[in-house]
């Protein structure tokens, strides 16, 4: 088990005062002299989907509506006509309307599957395309490739950035999470001793949760399905581990709990994590690298297969509560930075948009 490290391990050896820190706000937003129209293609979308790609994907088009611009989605798994406003259609590239709007959009932002005919119509463009890249699974053939269309790509962190390196233009943008709305949390998270799992697929940690709740009997654990991949849930849990289904609103799971395990074995960011560091709740996560950069020090990390590591941080946050408040400003700071960054990152691709 590794202690948190957020800006100098040896912080942790004395008290520290509890400091009021300024508040940071995203400067209004102000509307673009030049919008465009732009087109959004994902595979899914809300409100089906509330995964983190498709959550990021909209805190997206909706921080460049406000700026002016006008902005339609194609989806190929299409369900509903319309969501918050946001026109929504069938991806079809056999559909004239479909065809025309692609390819005469001043700008396309890409975050289908890396499948060569999802590229089918971007292709025929002369005007960018800006390609969203939130897994490392994906687009290794096409970043390293010289394409006929303007492509830039968005990376949401410094792991798929490194991972995943471009001949072509790129930035990095982090998802954002607006964390204002999860500040009032904190006077519940302060006491509360359950430890709570989000999306019990295998990568996300659904084996480690159960072994968990059946080796610490004393604790009570949550766990919450996710929206995709193969749920691993006990049909007979004991009597201290809970299952509830997939919720679209978290924040009413952050105020009943204390802890968020996040054993992971990749992950490229940590949307969640930033959630739970907002709250006030305490962060334990793998050595996932993008988990890793996420919370930056200011949680827990252990080795997803240490099973003892993670007993151990669990039982030392519920019986030391100096321990867990300093944890708590350490992720309270952390987050401070994330908001600096999510500012700076939005800025930056309204500016390559909006040239």
């Amino acid at each position: 088990m590794v202690s948190p490290f957020y800006r100098e391990t040896r912080e942790l050896e004395k008290p520290k005062a509890q400091k009021k820190l300024p508040e940071i706000k995203e400067p209004d937003t102000i509307q673009c002299d030049n919008p465009k129209n732009i087109v959004f293609l994902s595979d899914s979308f809300l409100p089906k989907t509330f995964t983190g790609t498709e959550l990021s994907g909209y805190e997206t088009i909706k921080y460049l509506r406000n700026r002016g611009h006008a902005i339609k989605i194609f989806l190929k798994e299409h369900v509903v006509k319309e969501f918050d406003k946001f026109p929504i259609y069938k991806y079809d590239p056999s559909d004239r309307f479909c065809v025309t709007q692609i390819k005469e959009a001043d700008i396309v932002l890409f975050q289908m599957e890396d499948e060569p005919i999802n590229f089918e119509l971007v292709q025929t463009r002369n005007k960018p395309v800006f390609l969203f890249v939130h897994l490392v699974d994906r687009y290794h053939w096409i970043l390293q490739q010289r394409i006929n269309f303007p492509m830039r790509v968005v990376y949401n962190s410094h792991m798929t950035q490194d991972t995943l390196p471009t001949l072509h233009d790129n930035m990095r943008m982090i998802p954002y999470v607006d964390i204002e709305k999860f500040k009032s949390l904190r006077n519940y998270t302060v006491q509360n001793d359950v430890v709570c799992l989000i999306n019990c697929n295998y990568n996300k940690g659904g084996p480690l949760l159960k072994n968990l709740a059946n080796h610490m009997s004393n604790v009570q654990f949550l766990g919450v399905k996710g929206g995709y991949a193969n749920q691993i849930v006990e049909s007979n849990p004991p009597p201290n581990l809970t299952y509830i289904e997939m919720q679209n609103d978290i924040r009413p799971i952050f105020k009943k709990i204390g802890i968020l395990i996040m054993p992971s074995i990749n992950e490229t960011w940590g949307r969640t994590a930033v959630e739970a560091m907002a709250s006030g709740v305490v962060v334990i996560h793998s050595e996932a690298a993008g988990l890793v950069e996420c919370v930056g020090g200011a949680g827990i990390m252990c080795t997803r297969n240490d099973e003892d590591a993670w007993v151990e941080a669990i039982r030392r946050i519920i019986g030391d509560r100096a321990y867990r408040e300093r944890l708590r400003q350490y992720g309270f700071e952390r987050v401070r930075d994330i908001q600096i960054e999510q500012i700076r990152g939005r800025q930056e691709l309204a500016m390559k948009i909006e040239v």
